[in-house]
Order: structure tokens, then sequence, then C-alpha cells
């Protein structure tokens, strides 16, 4: 007979109910008479229950099929109503006949069904169906009291034996499923949830379990990195699945006139093969659960059992639906759901065949679970009250031959336990312990030592051995202690030496185990518990291993929930410090990874930026910046877009790596051969300036060669590239000569040194140039900027001359980026106005008069903006300074001639263009006497640029 799920959550939709109990063997004996009378399996000629297709067809063409579960207090005596006269008596040829209510000739009601062969039903009617409570009895004795769905036992139910065994539990389909108790005449008792006429799980625990407290590794290290949504819903499913395939035709279905013909069940009641409309359910389902209606929407006992394994999800929402039924039972089903079996007595031969079968899985006997699986004697995917099947415990015990045995005997390969653990992550998890996971920057929680960080980069993937997890008794090696062996002991060696054989030979054995369960169809998605599979072979540089996983179906859009944010396999992948992250990021792209997938940590501060003080800052002052900074933008040209700004992407991560420089440009010119984004932020950084600051120079060039924008302008404080090259937060990544010659390429780039940067301190904001953000970040930090020099350490000192050196370089690219954008304006006749003295007026040339400008005021020998007082030259106007020592060196190195050219005889027969073009051939002879001054001044002080305070420019200084 063909098995009809009707549970109250399916009822409205049959295309979902014909997939669960397949294995049951009542399925496919349709025409039997007793389908469980001759189980010869394990009890020697003890009856099972009949299954319903030995009931004979009514004359009328008919089948009255069995059904289950109800109250015991519904027998033959029930029919002796008060009114006789009410009741209706038909007869059939055949000897059949029916004695109790009926309505539009149907069987509606309380009564009773006779069968030629001398089966009988007692209990309720309705529309010619046994729906509701009764009783079916057999010639020989056996009975089961309970109730009915469309003539099937549904719910709980009570099936008495003639050998004197007695089964009671729930029923779904006509068939067992879910928490049942079988008692037999010798007082032993087959406890646990049933399916079929199997024990599906039992309530007690096999030797040889393993579970996540088996893997101390994993889980202190995964303890956040579940991502199981639906395995962790505690909740019951309410309302009806969504159709994957929701066709429009089907919407006809809705409508009974479209479905079937009119009145059809007057004449034919083969549910089997006719679909039940929708307002058929309802009406069948009004009438069955009419006392159930006001049932409370949880229980204690039941909604703990929902976080159990999804595989048994079904059943736990069926027994969800009837928790508050079984009242009449002499045994509380929350015994059972919650693993208490000392209230049930011995063991019975069914719960002890699925015993033996896990365990001798775990030995490895082969022919003893032959012998239980040939002769039906216990479920190839029965699991004890951990959710471990047998098939787990040939996993964790490398037996491919069991494992090949079970698969072929039906197993479930992709069966989680209640841990969420498949027989596929078991062993992915002995093969691979934490152990063999390289450190890398995508995963900022996990604890690396110094020793393990400085030399992970030098070692070669095939020279590193996986620690392997021992099985559960040996709890010490899995957690991963180190084994005290002395370096001059021999024998202490040779134990090494073969304990690292030993685990490679099992580390072998575990590979073709993994191999085997992929190839007989392991789902590397099923199971997220400690991570996903596709996780464990990225994060330890498994080449083979990822490409295997893809090929079998392997997601590579699942994420790794870390305290650090939701991280794609990409995102690791792309921080692996070995030669075969290469690779496997090749692979990942291949098969589409998002390239662009952006991790849960856009509010995570960037590691080198979390040092950095706030508030004010000494010889720094954030006055007056305001106004002085306006004019930049008529320098700098149009404000670029706002970028896009969010989580890290796998070329964040891959620009962040100070591993391996080569490695990563490799990485990097990957990722950009496949579309990612370039100039997008993240903490504030851009790929660029992310790789500037990780000290990658190689990735720097990559980057600008194909699209990074140098003038990109970046968030929280970071200003923009050329701001990062200049932080000395970033400073030790790079020698002196190496950090002038990123400015300079930066520049040489596109990058504008005039370009508008926002500087905070505190609550105030002023706006300067990337050499103004260099001086804010130079008198940060305190020891440095603001002890004298001959207090410092030598060190200390190196750094000092270095920072000075790049802070006059960078005064010298202010300057020169100045005069070269007023050298184009000179063109058009755009000049300062000396005679004005000082006035920012602009002089038209000979013609039409152009447009004014706002030129930018900033001291001509340091190039600073802000933070300081600026004081014109009172001969020329044209150039400011903001201390006594800008002022006399630049007029001794530079000014002097300019300004005599500016003011003095030549400046009346020279145009406007010609005097801007000789302010331009003054600045190119400034690094030469630049250089020689800044030589003579190692051997002094030092401070004669800085000072320890901000320079007073109050005075007026004569260039005279």
């Amino acid at each position: 007979m063909s098995e009809i799920h009707s549970d109250a959550k399916s009822q409205e939709d049959d295309s979902q109910e014909e997939e669960e109990l397949t294995d049951v063997k009542s399925d496919n004996l349709e025409g039997a008479e007793e389908v469980f009378r001759e189980d010869e399996t394990i009890q020697g000629g003890r009856k099972e229950e009949p299954d319903g297709n030995n009931t004979p067809e009514e004359p009328n063409g008919r089948k009255a099929s069995l059904g289950s579960d109800g109250h015991q207090d519904l027998d033959e005596q029930d029919l002796h109503w008060g009114l006789e006269e009410d009741l209706e008596i038909q007869q059939w040829s055949d000897g059949s006949s029916y004695k109790g209510h009926m309505a539009m000739d149907l069987k509606r009601g309380i009564g009773e069904f006779r069968w030629a062969n001398g089966e009988s039903y007692v209990g309720e009617f309705y529309k010619d169906h046994h729906h509701g409570r009764g009783t079916y009895s057999w010639p020989d004795g056996s009975k089961f009291t309970g109730s009915f769905y469309l003539s099937r036992k549904e719910g709980f139910g009570t099936m008495i034996f003639i050998d004197g065994r007695k089964y009671q539990g729930l029923y779904k389909a006509d068939v067992r499923f879910g928490p049942g108790v079988e008692s037999y005449s010798d007082v032993c008792q087959d406890v646990g949830i049933w399916m079929g006429h199997h024990l599906f799980r039992l309530c007690t625990l096999v030797p040889g379990s393993v579970t996540m407290a088996s893997f101390p590794d994993f889980c202190l290290h995964m303890n956040e990195n579940v991502d199981n949504t639906e395995y962790n819903s505690s909740e019951p499913t309410v309302g009806m699945v969504e159709d994957p395939f929701d066709f429009r035709y089907k919407i006809l279905l809705q409508e009974d006139s479209f479905t079937l013909p009119e009145k059809i069940y007057s004449y034919s009641l083969d549910t089997d093969h006719l679909p039940i409309t929708r307002s058929q359910h309802r009406e069948f389902d009004s009438h069955f659960y009419r006392e159930n209606n006001e049932q409370e929407e949880s229980s204690d006992c039941m909604s703990g059992s929902m976080s159990r394994a999804r595989s048994m999800k079904d059943i736990y929402l069926h027994v969800h639906k009837y928790r508050n039924s079984p009242e009449h039972f002499d045994w509380n089903i929350c015994s059972i759901m919650t693993d208490d079996r000392e209230r049930f007595g011995p063991r019975g031969p069914r719960e002890s065949s699925a015993e033996q079968l896990i365990e001798m899985a775990g030995l490895g006997d082969s022919e003893t679970i032959s012998t239980i699986l040939r002769h039906d004697l216990a479920h190839v995917d029965v699991s004890d009250n951990s959710g471990q099947t047998a098939l787990h415990a040939a996993t964790v015990n490398g037996h491919n031959n069991i494992i090949n045995l079970l698969l072929d005997n039906g197993a479930d390969v992709n069966k989680i336990n209640d841990e969420g653990l498949s027989a596929l992550s078991l062993c992915l998890m002995l093969f691979y312990s934490t152990k063999s996971f390289w450190p890398n920057v995508a995963e900022r929680n996990l604890p690396v030592n110094k020793e393990e960080k400085n030399n992970f980069a030098l070692n070669s993937l095939e020279n590193k051995s996986c620690a392997m997890n021992e099985k559960t008794s040996e709890t010490s090696s899995v957690s991963g202690e180190p084994r005290l062996t002395s370096v001059n002991n021999k024998t202490g060696v040779e134990n090494e030496e073969a304990d690292a054989a030993l685990d490679s030979h099992r580390n072998k054995n575990l590979r073709s185990t993994m191999e085997l369960l992929l190839l007989r169809g392991a789902d590397p998605n099923v199971s997220s518990v400690p991570m996903n599979a596709l996780f464990m072979a990225v994060k330890s540089a498994d080449v083979s291993t990822v490409q295997l996983l893809l090929e079998c179906g392997a997601r590579t859009d699942v994420r790794l929930k870390t305290q650090h944010g939701s991280l794609t396999p990409l995102h690791i992948a792309a921080a692996l410090p070995v030669a075969e992250g290469i690779r496997i990021t090749e692979i990942l792209l291949h098969v589409a990874s998002d390239p662009n997938a952006g991790a849960e940590d856009e509010d995570y501060v960037y590691d080198h930026d979390r040092a950095e003080t706030h508030g004010v800052i000494f010889g720094f002052s954030m006055k007056g910046g305001l106004e002085s900074g306006l004019p930049l933008y008529n320098y700098f040209g149009t404000t670029p877009c706002v970028p896009e700004e969010g989580g890290r992407t796998p070329l964040h991560v891959a620009c962040e790596r100070e591993d391996n420089y080569k490695f990563a440009r490799d990485t990097i010119s990957l990722l950009l051969a496949h579309n990612t984004k370039v100039n997008t932020l993240w903490s504030g950084h851009s790929p660029l300036s992310l790789a500037i600051a990780s000290g990658n120079d190689l990735a720097v060039k990559e980057l600008l060669a194909n699209g990074a924008d140098p003038n990109l302008p970046l968030s929280r404080g970071v200003g923009s590239a050329l701001c990062t090259a200049v932080n000395i937060a970033y400073e030790k990544k790079r020698t002196l000569p190496a950090r002038i010659a990123l400015v300079d390429r930066l520049i040489k780039a596109g990058a504008n040194i005039l370009m508008p940067i926002v500087i905070e301190s505190g609550k105030r904001t002023v706006l300067g140039t990337a050499t103004d953000y260099a001086y804010f970040k130079y008198f940060q930090d305190k020891r440095i900027a603001h002890t004298p020099y001959h207090a410092l350490l030598p060190e200390e000192r190196d750094t000092y001359n270095a920072r000075r050196q790049l802070l006059e370089h960078l005064g010298k690219l202010t300057q020169e980026a100045a005069i070269a954008k007023e050298q184009e304006w000179a063109k058009e006749g755009i000049v300062r106005d000396a005679s004005t003295k000082g006035t920012m007026k602009a002089t038209a040339g000979e013609g039409s008069i152009p447009p004014a400008r706002t030129f930018f005021k900033y001291c001509y020998q340091c190039g600073r903006s802000i933070g300081v007082k600026l004081t014109p030259c009172l001969r020329c106007y044209c150039v400011y300074a903001c201390s006594k020592q800008c002022k006399k060196r630049s007029w001794d190195e530079l000014h002097r001639d300019e300004c005599q050219q500016l003011t003095g005889k030549l400046s009346g027969k020279m145009s406007p263009i010609g005097r801007a073009s000789a302010k331009m051939h003054s600045a190119k002879g400034r690094k030469t006497s630049a250089a020689k001054h800044l030589h003579a001044e190692k051997d002094s002080s030092g401070r004669e640029l800085y000072g320890d305070s901000i320079p007073s420019t109050s005075e007026n200084y004569s260039y005279n």
C-alpha cells in the first residue's frame, strides 16, 4: 500500500508528502493480506501489526483502509446507543456488513464494519473513511486502538499482538513514526523513537560516540563560528512550506471544480491516486482535530527536542502536534524525548540489535553488520541519543569497507547528529586539526604566537604535518598537547618518529575516507559545524581537497562567523601566506565566487590606527585653518565623489597582508583580473592605502597599474593615499629612501599633494594638504616631537632625522605643485598683485579680464598651511613663511633672487607670465641647496625646523 503522509503541517499540499519512510517494507507489499504478521527477523515467529493492505474491498468497489491511534476506552460496547432505531444496517453479498450512522448515503458517525474474513472496525466514520477514534481487530485476536485519518493510523495508539507483545506509540500514515514502546511477555521493552517497524533513535549512548567535546581545539577557536540557523531553530514550523516550484497552473488546484468532478467521493475513495482538495483537507482536519484546537502552543519536553538534528525535524514536528494526546498511556512521552530510559524495562531484541549495529561499525566487524542488515534486525540509520549512527562510528575509525556496506544498504550519507555533525564533518575534523590551519589576517580572533607568526610563511605546505585528533578516550592528544621529548634522549626521538609515521598513516586513511564519502554522495554543505567543509580545506591550504569539494557541489557563498565579521572562503584564500593560497584563490574565482563580497566588519578599526590620539595636539594649532584651506579647491579641481564603504572584500584582505609581498601581489593580480572593485573603502582605507600601510610596494604598483585612484578621499581620518604614505603609524614598514620613493611614485601616478584633506582633532576640523597631515601626525608623537634633540636616544634621533627629511621633501613638493598651478593661471593672465601689498586680487593681462582666483597661502619653506601663523614677504607680498627659521632659509636658498626679479629693476620689464616663469625656474634649483643645508644641520641641535613649540611669527622679519 502506498503511504500517504498527512500531518497537520502539510495537509494542504500533497505534492510534498511522499518522501519519508521509503525504507519501510510495507511500501511495496500492496495486496498482501498481513504485512508484518510473519516477521521472521528477530522474534522467531512473533506477529507484527497488520498494515492495512489486508482489508477486502467493499461490494461497491471501495477499499476500507486501516488506521491508528486514539483512546483505548472505545470498543464494541460503544455501539449500544440509547436510540437503536437511529442506526442503519447495510449488508453485501460477500458477507461484509455495516451497522451505524449514515448521512447522504455515506458512513458518518459511530459505526461498526465487519469484513467477510473476520476483520472488523468499530469507531468513528466520516464520508465512508475511518476518521477519528476507533478499534480495528483481526481474526487472530490482534487489535489496534487509536485514531485514524482518512482510513490510516494517525497519532498515538496501542497495538496488541496475539503473542503477548504490545506497542504503544505515535503513528503517521499507517506506520510507526515517533516515540513508542514495544513491550514483550518477558518484561523486556524496546524503547525509543520509531520509524516503521524499526527503532530510529535510541535513548541510550553507545560507547565510543564522538562529540565536539572530543575536539577541544575546535571548541576553543570555533566557539562563534556556527552559522546554521535551520539547525539551531527551536521553534516548530508554522504554516505551509513555501513551494520551490510555484508554477501558475497550481493555482487551479486550490479550487475543487478544477481538481475533481463534483461528488466524486460518492463512487471512489481512492485517496492514494486521487488528489484531495484544499477544502476537503480543511473539512477532514476540522473533524479530526476538533478536540485539539485549544492545545497549548509549547511544551517544555517538546520544545527542547526541536533543537535535534535536522533529519529528525519532521518526527519532532509530528510529536509536537500530538504532545497532549497520549493521556491513556502508562508512560510519559517526555521520558523518551528527554532520553530517560531508566523508567522502562530491560532492553528488547530490536534495541539490542540497534546498539550492536553502531558498536560493531566502530569496531569494523563487517560480518555482524551484514547479518543484522541482511535479516533486517535494525534500521541502517538508527542512532543513539547523541545522534551518532553506524556511519558516524565507521567514519571516525576509518573503516571504509563498513562505510561501503552501510551505504550499499541504504544508509543516509548526509545524516547529522544532534550537534550538526555529518560523517564528512567528523572525518574533516579528524583530518584537519587547528594545528594545520595557517594563521591569516582575515581571522584576527585566532591567537598566533610570535614564533609561529615568523615561521609560518617560510615553511612549505608539503612539509607541514597535520596533527590528527585521537579517539574520544584520548582527549589529551586531541587537544594538541605537545609530547615532551628530550632532544638528547634517543628513545624519545625514536618514539617521536614512530608517532609521526603513525600520524602520517592515519592521515592517509582519513583522506581516503573523506574521498570515499564525497564520491558516495556526501554533501559538503549539509553541516556547518564547526565550520563548512570548504573552510577547513581552504584554511589548511589543501588545494586538491578544495577542488574535490567544489566538484562535489561545495558552495562558495557560505559564511564563517567570527568576532570580526562574516567571511567567505575567498577571504580566507586571499589571506593564506603560502603559494597554495594563490592557486586556491584562482580555483575559487573560476567557480564564480563573488570577488566583491564584503565581510560584516564595517565597524572594525584597522589595527595600526588604534594607537591614534585625540584631543589637543601640542605644536599644532587648529585655529584659522579652515579659512586658509578653502582655496585648495581652486588648486585641486572638482571634489571626487564619495566612494562606497562597507566590510572587507578579499582585495582588502590581500592588500592588508604583511607575510609574503610577492604572494600577496599575485593574489591581488588574480582578484583584479576578475573585476573586483579597486576603490571601495573599509575602516576608512582603500586597497591602495592598505597596501601602503602594510609596506607592500609590489601591491602598490599592481593597484596603480589597474586603476586604483591615488586621489580617492578616505574616511575615518585616513585622508588619502599620500597621507597614508607619510603617516608615522606605518613608517616602520619602509626605509626613508623607500618612503620618499613611494611618495614620488604616487605623485607620478597622479596624486595631488594639494588635495584638500580634512584633519580632525577632537571636535575641531580643518582643511589642509597632505603636508599638513604629515605635520599633524608628527606632532602626535610626544616623545620625539617635543623632546630636545640632545635628550633623544640614538634610535630616536635616527627616527627624528628621517621624519625631518621626509617633511622637507613634502614641503618642496607642495611648493612645486602650487607654482605649477599658478603658472597655468599665469598663461591666462592671472597672477599675484604685489603692488597692493599682499592682497589676493587677481590681475588681468592684456585683453579680456579673466575670472578672479583665490590664491593658496602656505609656508614657502616647509609647505604648511594650517597650524601656523603665516607672514608674507614685506617686499613682494607673494610668498609666506611660518617662522623666522623658514623665512631665513627660504630667503637664503631661493627667495632672494626671486624677490628681486619680482620687485626689482627686472620686474618692470617682465610680463606677468615671465614673473611666474622666473618663480618656477628659481624653485627648480632649490633641492641642491636645501640638501646641503640639511647636511650641515645634522650635527646641530636639530630643533631649528620644529622647535619645542609653535614658532612665533608675530615679529616682522626683513628679507633685506
